[in-house]
């Protein structure tokens, strides 16, 4: 997945851009049981980005509150973001 990356942006904060990892991927297809590639091509839902924009947090040393609604209410959008001279 490298040249993938995700923005977060949570409430009263500056955007962040963490890049997509290893760690992330394999915590992510493990809770929801299908590989991302999937996901990221025709089956994306909503709740499986906002769970890895909670994973990319927590793996980049923030504190972000448990994933749930307390988390959800923090976010204020997530959106994955690709290099220009990624295919």
């Amino acid at each position: 997945m490298n040249g993938i990356s995700v923005k977060i942006q949570l409430v009263d904060e500056e955007p962040e851009v963490f890049p997509l990892k290893p760690r992330a991927i394999v915590e992510w297809e493990s809770k929801f049981g299908k590989g991302m590639a999937k996901m990221l091509q025709e089956d994306q839902k909503f709740e499986q980005l906002y769970y890895l924009a909670w994973l990319l947090l927590r793996n980049n040393g923030k504190s972000p509150k448990p994933f749930g609604n307390e988390f959800l209410d923090t976010l204020e959008s997530v959106e994955l973001v690709t290099r220009e001279d990624f295919e």
